[in-house]
């Protein structure tokens, strides 16, 4: 089978759900072509369109908050009103370069996991152009604005008991595959925390809190490197670990800022993160669809910081709700006692056995078994 896989650079969680799909499709001997739509122009196009959006989202996020509750809001009219939306509009040029391409190649199936890319195949189904099978992935615990603008064959969506919540949208039933996030086969290994640490030069006999603010580099990382110093002054066996994503500039301000303390590590752009994860006691991360859906595979306690408005409002409600995670609203306030309760060992299973409950590490095979039985019987 050739599968054409497409994905944005606007934040990490939509290119390591695409790699998830690679991984599972190359493991089951299938030729893949993975790439960014937008390179097709130029590669500095495409970094210019993921750039742009992630300095949105880094100086911005309460004007991203807004705009994506305007977003959401003329999703729901368009259930009425089917009036295309702006980011429809701006994918004309882009649609045509990925229509030279496709047919100049052959391909089984075509597989998006961003809704710019979905936005694109959409332009070109309106044109009549002849696809395969588009299967539309959704990366977030709701369902993010224009999605059901997309006509995809397919959408994979969370879980199950999100259905409603996209069918209020718009999108039917049947369309469905509840099929899960999918992750890299790495978070769902077993691996032993002292392996993990070796791995990535951590000392075995130290144990780590792992912060995150996404690929991106964003939330209250300064007050919860401070609380947990000062958790740390009492709990000499404790380190701290600080995944920076490509937000370079705030490596820069804590390498300035926390001179000296050798108890912080400092991660700069890394494919290892399960290896951190895997290392890891407590996972401390603003709460991005794809992130939360890994530290559910690795089975690690989980606090919730500082959601972008939004999606990930919705993503941190849905795994406070379900026993995921602890959302940690006010970090000055409810951060120590969270760190406090994920160190019972009762606490951590509990919260261990809802991550096997309500996530399946293997929602990249699943999606590729659905599609090889769709191929080989299309009715």
């Amino acid at each position: 089978m050739e599968a054409l896989v497409l994905s944005c650079s606007t934040g990490g969680g939509h290119n390591s759900a695409a790699k998830a799909i690679v991984q599972a499709l190359q493991e089951r001997h299938h030729k893949v072509t993975f790439f960014d739509p937008y390179s097709l122009k130029s590669t500095h196009f495409a970094n210019v369109i993921g750039m742009t959006y992630i300095k949105f989202v880094q100086h911005t996020p309460d004007l991203f908050g807004k705009v994506y509750a305007l977003g959401d809001a003329y999703s729901r009219m368009q259930t009425k009103i089917p009036v295309p939306s702006p980011v429809y509009a701006v994918q004309n040029k882009t649609s045509k370069l990925l229509e030279n391409y496709i047919s100049e190649h052959h391909f089984d199936v075509i597989i998006t996991t961003h809704l710019f890319c979905g936005e694109i195949l959409t332009r070109l189904k309106r044109k009549h152009v002849t696809l395969p099978p588009v299967y539309f992935v959704a990366t977030d615990y709701t369902c993010s604005p224009f999605v059901a603008e997309v006509q995809a064959d397919h959408f994979v969506i969370p879980a199950a008991d999100l259905e409603d919540t996209f069918a209020g949208y718009g999108i039917p039933k049947e369309k469905m595959l509840p099929f899960g996030i999918p992750t890299l086969a790495q978070f769902h290994e077993d691996i032993a925390p002292d392996k993990a640490k070796r791995a990535v030069g951590l000392d075995p006999k130290k144990k780590y809190f792992l912060i995150s603010g996404g690929s991106i580099g964003v939330g209250d990382i300064y007050d919860t490197i401070d609380h947990l110093l000062t958790f740390i002054l009492s709990h000499k066996e404790y380190e701290i670990l600080v995944l920076v994503g490509n937000n370079l500039h705030l490596y820069e301000n804590l390498m300035i800022n926390y001179q000296g303390v050798r108890v912080l590590h400092l991660i700069k752009p890394t494919d290892h993160v399960y290896y951190y994860m895997k290392a890891s006691e407590i996972f401390i991360s603003k709460p991005g669809g794809l992130s939360s859906t890994e530290a559910a595979a690795a089975a690690i306690p989980y606090a919730i910081i500082t959601p972008i408005p939004g999606c990930e409002d919705k993503n941190a409600a849905y795994f406070e709700q379900h026993g995921m995670a602890i959302w940690v609203k006010d970090v000055s306030q409810d951060l120590l006692p969270a760190i406090i309760r994920l160190q019972d060992p009762a606490e951590k299973e509990q919260m261990i056995a809802a991550d096997r409950a309500n996530i399946d590490p293997d929602a990249a095979g699943k999606l590729v078994e659905f599609i090889e039985k769709k191929n080989s019987d299309p009715n």
